[in-house]
């Protein structure tokens, strides 16, 4: 089943989309890379590295603004794992619903990505 990885700037909002999405597609798996260790606002590529080395299959990245999608460009650049990870650019709440709805549809991580990119094209 596809990751969902959230990469925002708030952990808090994407905590709370996390638990949104949970109800939709309770069975996908959804990980956070958000807000800064000391729980302030920001991005950190090193941290969504660290969970890009958790994921237990291919993944999709969606991102909130700014620095998010370049902190997520970085992380990808720097992972060396062997899941396949793609960030795609989309509405992070609008996006992140679809690629869990797609993955709980056991859909593939090619056809998660064609779904967002049809969607948000």
């Amino acid at each position: 089943m596809v990751n969902v990885i959230l990469v925002s700037h708030s952990e808090k909002l994407a905590t709370g989309l996390k638990e949104l999405l949970a109800e939709m597609a309770p069975d996908t798996p959804i990980l956070l890379a958000a807000g800064l260790a000391d729980g302030s606002i920001g991005t950190d590529a090193s941290r969504i590295e660290e969970t890009l080395n958790v994921l237990d299959d291919d993944g999709v990245i969606l991102t909130d603004i700014g620095s998010a999608t370049m902190n997520a460009e970085l992380a990808l650049e720097l992972y060396s794992g062997d899941k396949t990870v793609q960030f795609v650019e989309a509405p992070l709440v609008e996006g992140a619903f679809l690629a869990a709805v797609l993955s709980g549809q056991s859909k593939s991580l090619i056809e998660v990505v064609d779904g967002l990119k049809n969607e948000f094209a």
